[in-house]
């Protein structure tokens, strides 16, 4: 599968690259500058030891031909991003949104998220992209930095919202981290709440001091 990672440079973004590249898919790691992204493309090949290679390129250029499009930006250039790869993407394409709407990019505490008219990013991005575009919302409670450890197993459980057809490819993604668990969490409309456990997360990680940070683990699901 190709998959496409907008805002792949760092963080999460940058994790799911690596475990994408890991497991045998096609990546691209996109970004607003192709010569970055391409530099970028270059540690993680080689952060995997050179047996698989990642590509670099413009956001726009990155999402040709993807089959799933990961996107991880800040959230206030977001719907500019959306709106800008949309001319590029393949028709039918699934969309997964990583985003959360932290107050910190707007100057406020990294414990709160601010209100979307949509009711969460997620929303917002079906509301750009349209209804022929299939929109999942996850990896919200999983932490950058255990995602691009790929020596070690995720550990926790990946929750996802979304359409019905975008979860059932974001479960196959899911199931090629090691480590990782895939719960569904339902329709769209419940990416807010997902979107809300992050900033919960960030106010657990400051208090207890917890580093790389905690994430979430169902209990009572069968294995």
């Amino acid at each position: 599968m190709k998959v496409a990672v907008v805002g792949g440079t760092a963080g999460i973004g940058y994790g799911i690259a690596l475990r994408c590249a890991k497991a045998g898919d096609d990546v691209v790691i996109g970004g607003r500058a192709a010569e970055k992204s391409q530099r970028i493309a270059g540690e993680a090949t080689e952060a995997l030891g050179g047996n698989v290679t990642v590509g670099g390129d413009a956001n726009e250029n990155a999402v040709k031909d993807a089959e799933l499009v990961v996107v991880t930006v800040p959230y206030p250039g977001l719907a500019d991003t959306y709106k800008a790869i949309k001319p590029s993407l393949t028709e039918g394409a699934t969309i997964l949104d990583c985003n959360v709407p932290l107050a910190s990019e707007m100057g406020g505490k990294p414990t709160r998220v601010m209100g979307i008219w949509e009711g969460s990013v997620a929303q917002q991005a079906k509301s750009i992209l349209g209804m022929e575009f299939p929109v999942a919302s996850g990896f919200h409670t999983v932490m950058g930095a255990k995602l691009v450890d790929t020596d070690h197993e995720l550990g926790g459980d990946v929750l996802v919202a979304g359409d019905m057809a975008a979860r059932r490819v974001v479960q196959g993604l899911v199931g090629k981290i090691a480590g990782a668990r895939f719960v569904d969490c339902g329709p769209l409309e419940n990416a807010r709440i997902l979107e809300s456990l992050t900033a919960l997360l960030i106010g657990i990680n400051i208090r207890y001091k917890l580093d790389p940070g905690a994430g979430l683990k169902i209990a009572g699901l069968p294995e």
